[in-house]
């Protein structure tokens, strides 16, 4: 019998690197080899990237005024499911991933019931994939990429407002849900935690799921996907965020933090945690103990109900990290430097483009002035 995986997220555990490792032509030549196939069936969505290709089971369309098209949204789910079947004649197993659906209320027991029981009719299983990171280190994550790109308010403040209680933090509750619809036998739970990876990188570890080896064979991403700001670099686009300029996604000062970021620092992963206090910090796990313990023991097998196994490491002196007007000077500084670094390589460019216009512009002149007697 053929089987539908579809990789849920969450959100901030290496979701768009194994989409676009995924994706990558050699990869997915490989991966048929093994019976396997992460399809892309043909949407288009504005905004999401194609390696997202199960958003076509999650769609978000709105029309002109930003209303959600419902109608249409399951529209484009029936299309989907026509698809799918269509492929599954042509190969066993097929992969799906949008790290969007675990957060997202629509994707509820009904519409997983009727996921897996449309997926039945042609003769196929289905079950979920779903990464999870300590809820500590996955909120500071989730703030640090709001802040990337426009948020101003403080961590303090975020984790005490409604913008964080979005996030479905409590994944017993939330695996329960789709157990309903699915069964807890058809979901597929792991630790976003290099120490608990197989082979030691998310790739590998999600290879491993389908008892595929990661092998040389691969291409790999040739650099880091979605990287975190963190730190200073991150304070300072928060404060730039009070400018209109600086709130878009694709600002220019984004790439150049990072480049700051990792000439300092190297790439962070956000292996400890700096934005709580410990007493936040103390208060924030505690919620959430009860919870992972549930999951380690009934969605993995674990009998000693250990979920994560990094250790959880406090404030040296208790408070949240805070960030000095020299450092934040600095950061910023070296933004400035970078920028007109870029600008006068710009001007460069231009001058040499320009330079054999001028040339042939100077020698038309001289033609014009011997043969026909102009001046200019």
């Amino acid at each position: 019998m053929s089987t539908v995986y579809i990789h849920i997220g969450t959100p901030k555990t290496g979701t768009s690197a194994i989409q676009v490792f995924m994706q990558k032509k050699k990869n997915r030549k490989l991966l048929k080899q093994h019976g396997y196939d992460y399809p892309n069936l043909g949407f288009d969505f504005p905004g999401i990237n194609s390696n997202r290709n199960a958003h076509c089971l999650n769609p978000f369309i709105y029309d002109s005024n930003k209303k959600r098209q419902r109608d249409k949204e399951k529209e484009v789910v029936e299309q989907a499911f026509d698809k799918i079947e269509k492929r599954l004649e042509k190969v066993e197993n097929l992969i799906f991933s949008d790290e969007q659906m675990w957060n997202n209320k629509d994707i509820d027991k009904e519409r997983l019931t009727y996921f897996k029981d449309r997926l039945a009719k042609a003769g196929a299983d289905l079950k979920i994939i779903v990464y999870f990171r300590r809820q500590d280190l996955l909120i500071q994550s989730y703030w640090a990429q709001q802040v990337k790109e426009n948020m101003t308010i403080s961590f303090s403040e975020y984790i005490k407002s409604k913008k964080a209680q979005y996030f479905k933090l409590d994944y017993a509750k939330r695996l329960d849900e789709i157990a309903q619809a699915v069964g807890k036998e058809n979901i597929i739970v792991r630790a976003y935690e290099k120490q608990q990876y197989y082979g030691g990188t998310i790739l590998s570890d999600f290879l491993h799921i389908f008892d595929i080896e990661l092998t040389e064979e691969y291409v790999l991403p040739k650099q880091a996907i979605n990287v975190s700001l963190d730190g200073a670099c991150l304070e300072a686009k928060r404060l730039l965020n009070y400018n209109k300029l600086y709130t878009t996604k694709m600002n220019f000062v984004v790439p150049m933090l990072t480049a700051v970021q990792q000439e300092k620092m190297g790439e962070t992963g956000y292996s400890t945690a700096k934005y709580f206090s410990n007493e936040e910090h103390e208060e924030f796990l505690k919620k959430y103990e009860e919870g992972n313990r549930k999951v380690a023991r009934e969605y993995m097998g674990r009998e000693d109900g250990i979920l994560f196994r990094d250790e959880v490491v406090l404030s040296g002196d208790g408070k949240a990290a805070t960030y000095t007007s020299k450092e934040l000077v600095q950061i910023l500084g070296e933004v400035i430097a970078q920028q007109q670094e870029i600008i006068s390589e710009k001007e460069k460019e231009i001058e040499e483009f320009k330079a054999p216009v001028k040339g042939k512009v100077h020698w038309a002149k001289r033609v014009a002035k011997r043969v026909l007697g102009r001046e200019e």
